[in-house]
């Protein structure tokens, strides 16, 4: 993408600038043919807010006027390793510590005494939430209903079920809900019968490609009652281990009261 001007062209990536939420982008920007920037003015800012640049460089040096959510998060930056910086034209943008605000349009400005030229840079974001929990709960017909909850999610995310032997299972619904970090949380649950599955799988996912998955041995399910608080996996032998712990200690002081009445005295 280019916009000629008198002496100088202001270019910029055709495809929008990807990145994650917490990351550090550099967003490029030179001009073309490659001269020394070090005079000219290098103004970043957003959407129609000229006058409240992200960054401004003027006079040879950075200007204390930024915007206030990208005080002390940007800077200028090399596009790459090879790189002159300002001395070739190399005016890109480095953001730090992104943000799901930080999405959308930035505009790259620069001025000369005689020629200017802008162009736009799109940033796309995305966040990686945490991997699916699910928690089973059984029901009176003989299935599972198996619940699935993911948090973290830039955009909002979509859900999908399956078997292990690669069957899509369908889901009994699905919500999403957004904090104030901009983030989405997801859960999902899903009615599975007990004799039609081993493992259950519930993965979250991004348009971008991007994946978590969560897995159930529902065949491994223990149940403490009717009313629903199971165990499974790591969870069933932690809680067996601490069952017989439990037995064990309740021996011992059993044992322990009855060897104390027999002698009539306590033993320290």
């Amino acid at each position: 993408v280019c916009v000629s001007v008198l002496s100088f062209t202001v270019v910029v990536p055709g495809d929008p600038i990807a990145a994650h939420v917490g990351s550090t982008v550099i967003v490029p920007c030179w001009i073309s043919p490659p001269e020394n920037a070090e005079a000219l003015e290098i103004r970043w800012y957003r959407h129609d807010e000229f006058s409240s640049p992200v960054l401004l460089y003027n006079h040879g040096k950075l200007q204390d006027v930024q915007e206030e959510p990208y005080r002390n998060r940007s800077s200028l930056a090399l596009r790459s390793d090879q790189s002159g910086g300002l001395k070739d034209g190399d005016v890109s943008l480095r953001l730090e510590k992104l943000r799901v605000q930080d999405e959308g349009s930035f505009h790259c400005y620069v001025s000369g005494e005689s020629s200017y030229g802008s162009e736009e840079v799109v940033l796309k974001i995305t966040a990686l939430g945490s991997a699916p929990v699910l928690f089973p709960k059984p029901l009176d017909d003989g299935c599972v209903n198996i619940s699935c909850r993911s948090s973290g999610w830039y955009p909002e995310p979509s859900v999908s079920w399956t078997s292990d032997d690669g069957r899509a299972l369908r889901p009994g619904g699905s919500s999403h809900s957004r904090g104030a970090d901009e983030l989405f949380s997801v859960h999902s649950w899903t009615a599975v019968s007990l004799s039609d599955a081993q493992l259950v799988s519930c993965s979250v996912s991004l348009r971008t490609g991007e994946v978590k998955e969560g897995r159930l041995n529902i065949q491994g399910i223990v149940c403490l009652d009717s009313s629903g608080f199971c165990f499974s996996g790591p969870w069933k032998a932690l809680f067996l281990t601490f069952l017989i712990c439990a037995l064990l200690g309740s021996v011992v002081f059993i044992l322990y009261k009855y060897r104390e009445k027999l002698t009539g005295t306590i033993i320290v």
